[in-house]
């Protein structure tokens, strides 16, 4: 057996317990979607109040439908904090009129933030003077993009105190228009589900944390006594960074999943698929150039390796006229080709998107492998990393 037909049948094998690890990741996790008003006498059991805390910097197209869909919330006592993070559009008046509105009246606060403390990065500054501003028992982080059902803040507080867990997390449902965003976001969800595989996530005996930014639910004691924000002032992926928070001292977290609750829109084009990307991938990878390396070199050869052998060897059968059957590096490579195609569809399916993409997988690996490898070097380098106009130093190894 030849060396290229030995990594061939090492990456099917690979593929295949891939697909089995995921498959046994998922299962029993807890999905929410969307239920129907409960009935008066379902309500009479007390909820805590939620304070809901919402960093907004340039999010005018965005904001109104954000703010419509938490003014709608069933849930029956809540507040709505948020944070005009310096914003040079309309983001700002938008959410002061709003505020002014009949239903948002002693619902929604909004504070007006010009100044960026050193040493702090936007996001994470702007949630911490909303924390300071928050009345509520629980504290609710997300993000001024989304669009929420009424029903999903209730299912959620009621989900913490089933699972008994003073940090929860949801992942929301990400729209997908251009091509870019479905390309890339389906195999970047995949990988990150890889990396932090629910069943550890949610074991209260594994170290491993994770979570979506777009909605942190919180325990506001547990918060506060952990130091709050302040704890996170030099991170870029404060959503990572709090989830191990709470985690590494002794609270129990939990992440879920959800299906037509809330949704939202990360990225419109290939720029900002990249951008975005970027912002969070040197971090994300410990500072760490040997992961960068190590997790370029994995993905290629488990997205990339198979299709391209293919593609090479079937154009050497054209020219040469070899019979396929008798070449066992194609057989490697079309089993190992076919093992990634059928773990990836079902991926492809949650996401919403067409089949077809099931075959950008290379593409899609090989553009965040150069997402990494970019990150690393603008922060290594000097120039630092871009998001929202402003430009960050990532934080020290």
């Amino acid at each position: 057996m030849h060396f290229l037909d030995l990594v061939l049948w090492f990456v099917f094998v690979g593929w295949i317990a891939a697909g089995i690890y995921a498959f046994w990741n998922f299962i029993g996790v807890a999905i929410l979607r969307p239920q129907p008003f409960p009935a008066p006498q379902a309500m009479q059991h007390r909820l805590p109040r939620v304070s809901i805390l919402l960093a907004a910097r340039n999010e005018q197209e965005m904001l109104p439908a954000t703010l419509d869909s938490l003014l709608k919330l069933d849930y029956p006592d809540f507040e709505i904090i948020l944070v005009n993070d310096d914003s040079d559009d309309r983001t700002g008046a938008i959410a002061d009129e709003w505020a002014q509105r009949d239903g948002a009246r002693g619902k929604l606060r909004v504070i007006h933030n010009h100044h960026l403390p050193s040493g702090w990065r936007g996001k994470v500054h702007a949630m911490s003077l909303a924390a300071a501003a928050a009345r509520g028992e629980w504290i609710l982080s997300t993000d001024a993009d989304i669009v929420f059902h009424p029903s999903l803040l209730r299912q959620a507080v009621e989900l913490a105190q089933r699972k008994n867990v003073q940090f929860l997390s949801l992942t929301p449902e990400v729209e997908m228009q251009s091509r870019a965003e479905k390309v890339v976001l389906p195999a970047f969800g995949f990988f990150l589900f890889m990396l932090f595989p629910l069943r550890r996530v949610n074991d209260p005996r594994s170290p491993r944390a994770m979570a979506a930014g777009a909605f942190l639910l919180m325990r506001h004691d547990d918060l506060t006594a952990l130091g709050g924000y302040a704890r996170l002032r030099d991170t870029l992926i404060e959503d990572l960074r709090m989830a191990e928070l709470f985690k590494r001292n002794g609270r129990r977290t939990y992440l879920g999943i959800t299906q037509g609750v809330f949704r939202t829109r990360m990225y419109e084009n290939w720029h900002e698929v990249f951008e975005g990307l970027t912002r969070s991938a040197w971090e994300g990878a410990g500072c760490s150039i040997w992961k960068v390396v190590a997790g370029v070199a994995v993905a290629t050869g488990m997205a990339v390796l198979p299709w391209l052998s293919l593609a090479a060897l079937w154009l050497s059968h054209l020219v040469t006229g070899v019979p396929l059957a008798h070449n066992p590096a194609f057989i490697a490579a079309a089993a190992a080709t076919a093992a990634s195609a059928v773990i990836y569809c079902p991926v492809v399916f949650f996401a919403g998107v067409s089949p077809l993409y099931t075959f950008t997988l290379p593409l899609a690996s090989l553009f965040y492998s150069t997402v990494a490898v970019v990150s690393a070097f603008r922060s290594i380098t000097g120039p630092g990393l871009r998001w929202k106009g402003r430009s960050y130093q990532p934080p020290a190894a």
